[in-house]
């Protein structure tokens, strides 16, 4: 509880004297607004006297305080959301930088409809306890103060009734609200868990219809939803449990009040006008106290969420950056593994061993191998996703962790083997690439845009169409072909003109016409630039300056396509001869 209100007072105590500000204002509203059964006794007492005059002076005061009140009240408001909406907005930014920043590992574990999830519901968990505590609990603290202060000058019974009340009623929910809470823990995680499938679903629509798949989906869905009523049910009625209890607290509170205050009347110790104090007070005061009962639902309600919300701060970053980066002020391209060693947290071999490689600047080398051989892993070692277990990688002589992690990245263009495309347009798409800040520029212009897809091969295509660069790619880039994408791709990484160049299989699963259209976009845009080739099509590196064929991640062998073929007994040309049976 501490350590999350102490993360929540981080943001909003960034601007000490506007909250300062706030709290007094809302002290003095509250104040005002809270006299108005001190008004009624005076007017009560001083109506048999027939005094007019001053019950006229009387009610201008009474009025002018109920104005002051108002827009002292409302003052307050204003300032305590400006306060609000820049300490949420600020919340909301470190977060988001902070989940954007944690490893790949974490990204590749995580749902991203829980984690869609946690920020919606801890965004709306920030405005709710801001709300709760600094309005609803402050205001009833404050009408608590006043109401036993005049009660005190009344009766000291009267005073420690309604303390005992207030007291109890606080105890009582102590208890029940970890009740609450541990059973919207619960509620949540089986909350999540139909929001990940729903996720899933949604995403993966075009296979499930090519499945036919939508009535096992929908069966899935109400398998879920089994355990997501009995965990709102427990939900629910942990408040009924709080009902009950709170409603007998101040219900005997209230007796026990007013049992003294009549008995009090009835011997002439209270006025007219003070017993009118006294059920003023109770009747506005009780009716607050079960505001704070609510107040205190949603906090347990909301704890949760910004508990689970300011938790994404706590996982840790393993890929570190360096303290002091290293600046790079040339960049040829060499690149080393030297004895490179790495296995995965839940691997039981390393994915890579003693992984020694050296690529010269603008060599064109390809990594290939059966699936699970270590290729792609030493791509991610490589633009640092992970980080190695031994050895290092240097990229003209400077190890890469030296460097930190967005400058390394920029010096890489990667074309992915299934491009992942924003539901935006082409050209925002494309634009992408173009490195922040890169000649004082954030955005790429049209020309350039359409140069980078003129070089990558589908600059015809993009014109062909009504609405040509403007043209909505749809969710994950759905509206468009694997070899669009790919092309795509490759025009989004020659806007980023990067140093090397990595393409991941990007072929492998494309038609003969797109293959030999990419294939001339690449071979075309990586001259003198140094580049990583993955491929399981070998019709892709045959080009290559080497060929490094890796098995159970160590380097088999090393050679040009057609020295390769010249030993009969390459695992190279084992693979060559199988493609050639099967084509």
């Amino acid at each position: 509880m501490w350590k999350f209100l102490r993360t929540f007072y981080g943001f909003i105590l960034k601007r000490k004297l506007a909250f300062a500000g706030f709290i007094v204002l809302v002290i003095i509203a509250t104040v005002l607004s809270n006299i108005t059964p001190y008004f009624f006794k005076l007017f009560v007492d001083e109506i048999p006297k027939l005094n007019h005059p001053y019950l006229i002076k009387l009610l201008y005061f009474f009025i002018g305080v109920n104005i002051s009140g108002l827009l002292i009240n409302i003052a307050s408001f204003w300032l305590g959301d400006y306060i609000l909406f820049n300490s949420a907005k600020e919340a909301r930014l470190k977060i988001f930088n902070y989940v954007q920043s944690l490893d790949f590992a974490f990204h590749t574990g995580k749902s991203t409809g829980s984690l869609i999830s946690a920020f919606k519901r801890g965004d709306s968990a920030f405005f709710t306890l801001y709300f709760d505590i600094h309005h609803r609990i402050l205001e009833i603290a404050v009408s608590a103060l006043v109401m036993l202060f005049f009660f005190l000058r009344l009766d000291l019974r009267i005073m420690l009734f309604a303390l005992l009340s207030v007291v109890i009623t606080l105890v009582i929910t102590k208890f029940l609200i970890s009740f609450n809470i541990r059973k919207r823990t619960a509620f949540n995680e089986v909350e999540d868990e139909i929001s990940a499938v729903l996720t899933d679903n949604l995403i993966n629509y075009e296979t499930v219809k090519l499945f036919a798949k939508e009535k096992w989906e929908e069966g899935r869905l109400k398998d879920k939803f089994g355990t997501w009523i009995r965990a709102l049910w427990g939900y629910g009625n942990s408040f009924r449990m709080i009902d009950f209890s709170i409603g007998a607290v101040t219900n005997l509170g209230l007796f026990l009040i007013l049992f003294v205050s009549l008995q009090n009347a009835a011997n002439l110790k209270l006025t007219v006008g003070d017993f009118v104090l006294v059920t003023t007070f109770v009747g506005l005061f009780f009716s607050k106290l079960w505001e704070l009962v609510f107040s205190l639902r949603d906090i347990a309600k909301t704890y949760a969420d910004i508990k689970t919300y300011f938790g994404l701060l706590d996982y840790k970053i393993t890929v570190q950056d360096p303290e002091k980066p290293y600046e790079m002020k040339k960049v040829e391209g060499r690149i080393n593994f030297n004895k490179v060693s790495f296995s995965y947290k839940d691997g039981k071999k390393d994915a890579l061993k003693d992984f020694d490689l050296r690529i010269k600047k603008g060599e064109s080398i390809a990594l290939v191998g059966k699936s699970g051989s270590g290729k792609t892993t030493a791509v991610k070692l490589l633009m640092r996703f992970f980080d190695t277990t031994s050895g290092n990688i240097t990229i003209d002589g400077i190890n890469i962790k030296s460097l930190s992690k967005d400058k390394l990245r920029s010096l890489m263009g990667v074309v992915p083997q299934e491009p992942i495309l924003f539901n935006n347009t082409i050209g925002y798409n494309i634009g992408y690439g173009l490195p922040a800040g890169r000649q004082g520029k954030e955005n790429a212009t049209l020309g350039e845009i359409k140069t980078a897809s003129t070089l990558a091969n589908i600059n015809d295509f993009i014109e062909s169409l009504p609405k040509k660069y403007e043209t909505q790619v749809g969710e994950r880039g759905v509206k468009l072909s694997g070899g669009q994408k790919q092309r795509l791709a490759i025009a989004r990484m020659i806007l980023s003109d990067p140093k090397i160049i990595i393409f991941d299989e990007a072929t492998s699963q494309l038609d003969s016409e797109s293959e030999k259209l990419i294939q001339e976009a690449f071979w075309k845009v990586r001259e003198g630039k140094t580049t990583i080739i993955i491929a399981h099509r070998l019709s892709t590196v045959a080009r290559a300056d080497r060929i490094v064929v890796v098995e159970e991640g160590k380097i088999k062998e090393i050679g040009t396509h057609a020295e390769l073929l010249k030993n009969k007994d390459s695992l190279y040309k084992h693979f060559w001869d199988l493609q050639i049976k099967l084509d």
